[in-house]
């Protein structure tokens, strides 16, 4: 990854719309689903897959699922 994960700023976050505990909850669906391509052998990757989904995550990569919002 081209970024330190300590210099992610949740600021950027907080703009999008998404609070430290959503992005947490984001990012470990994210996670598991990387963790799921790699286990297939989609996808490979050197990084673990918390790493590549914060990352996601700070891109704006990853998207809220209304679904889950809407029942909680």
């Amino acid at each position: 990854m081209s970024q330190n994960l300590m210099e992610l700023d949740l600021d950027k976050l907080e703009k999008r719309g998404i609070n430290r505990y959503k992005a947490v909850l984001m990012a470990a669906k994210e996670a598991r689903f990387i963790n799921d391509q790699i286990r297939l052998d989609i996808i490979k990757a050197e990084d673990k897959p918390s790493t590549i989904a914060l990352q996601r995550l700070f891109d704006g990569r990853v998207v809220e699922d209304t679904e889950e919002t809407q029942e909680g």
